[in-house]
């Protein structure tokens, strides 16, 4: 009988972001709070489900002629083009082409799982990575446990975004990079749903192939049924043909069939026009609440004179925000106002609600104070 488990050299790995949760979850404090939830919120501080959604849910499941088969590896292909249809237009170049494709795939990471494997079996260029991102996402260390050189960069420096499309188009070309981009939420980002992937138009327009994560689960409210698209735009239909053969073989050992439910829902709403203006309409009204946020977080820090500019809370856009802070502030909420941010700094708007924000913007301001003087104490220090 053996005395030793095979496992005993496994060290605890490092501590997920899910950590900052569960020490939430443990501070008794009536006002706590946690502001860096990827779900997004109703006003009322529930998680936000599209009007529309739960009328589908109905639909589906009593219509009879539906089936629970297994998909085949490719997924579901109604919802593929329906998919592709919402991130390029239905009448798109590169869909008339038929230079795009897609695969079905399972939560916001599946993509880029799938993804990282064709590209370390075939693109032979290079292994490096270069990731920039605004939110801290943790795409990195998916490319990093299959052996690629990971490079990370922010978006933020100093309370400003960085960030210019023309730039990173310029440097694609140049650096002959290949590009994988990351759709997360269409249409939480401006409220329009052309808007928020008209970038990706420019890398269509001049026919640049890349892979595209869409993930299709959050800006319907089904976060518990995480669908999304490996999306793939090539310089012909035959050499999509051939890397979707290769991708649908790495499926086989990934998931095989990917789960249907979620993509029906979204496949029933986006293939009908009168749902689809109801669902469009409920993005609009999502992101013009975050907008009257953002707004009113400005003006009353600004009115309470909390030092620097906070011009960066309005500049941004989307249902989460870099709010600038430090890691002193962020620990001093965490401490004294059982505020619970990310060391990203990044808050998720829709949890500011009219119940909270007074109290939100006061430990800011509060915890911008105490570094102030913390760092004027030292000053002095030194002078003396």
């Amino acid at each position: 009988m053996p005395t030793l488990s095979a496992f005993e050299d496994v060290p605890l790995a490092q501590k997920l972001g899910g950590s900052l949760l569960k020490i939430y979850k443990q501070d008794n404090h009536l006002r706590k709070m946690f502001l860096s939830y990827k779900v997004c919120f109703t006003k009322e501080g529930q998680p936000w489900i599209s009007p529309v959604v739960p009328k589908i849910r109905q639909q589906l499941s009593r219509d009879p002629s539906l089936n629970y088969e297994y998909l085949p590896a490719i997924g579901l292909k109604s919802f593929i083009q329906a998919s592709l249809d919402l991130l390029f237009g239905k009448y798109s170049q590169v869909i008339m082409e038929n230079r795009v494709g897609g695969l079905h795939t399972v939560g916001d990471s599946g993509a880029f799982h799938l993804g990282a494997q064709f590209l370390k079996i075939w693109y032979k260029k290079s292994q490096d990575v270069y990731i920039i991102s605004s939110q801290g996402e943790r795409h990195g260390q998916i490319f990093r446990d299959m052996g690629f050189m990971v490079h990370e960069y922010s978006f933020w420096n100093s309370n400003k975004l960085r960030i210019d499309p023309n730039l990173i188009f310029s440097v694609v070309e140049n650096k002959e990079i290949f590009p994988f981009f990351d759709i997360p939420s269409q249409g939480f980002f401006t409220g329009d749903l052309e808007e928020d992937t008209r970038f990706l138009q420019y890398f269509v327009d001049h026919r640049f192939e890349f892979f595209c994560s869409q993930f299709l689960s959050r800006n319907f409210g089904i976060y518990d049924e995480g669908v999304g698209l490996l999306v793939v735009v090539t310089f012909s239909n035959q050499i999509l043909l051939c890397i979707l053969s290769q991708l649908m073989k790495i499926t086989q050992a990934l998931w095989l069939n990917p789960p249907n439910t979620g993509a029906r829902i979204i496949t029933s709403i986006l293939s009908n026009s009168s749902l689809q203006e109801e669902w469009k309409q409920s993005l609009i009204e999502v992101v013009e609440n975050i907008m009257m946020i953002k707004e009113k977080m400005k003006e009353k820090l600004r009115l309470m004179g909390t030092p620097g500019s906070w011009n960066h809370i309005t500049e941004q856009r989307g249902t989460h925000c870099n709010i600038g802070l430090n890691s002193q502030q962020l620990d001093y909420l965490i401490k004294k106002k059982h505020i619970y941010i990310s060391q990203n700094s990044c808050i998720n708007l829709t949890c500011v609600n009219g119940s909270n924000i007074d109290y939100i913007v006061q430990s800011i301001y509060e915890a911008v104070i105490f570094t102030k003087s913390l760092e004027q104490k030292s000053l002095g220090t030194i002078h003396s």
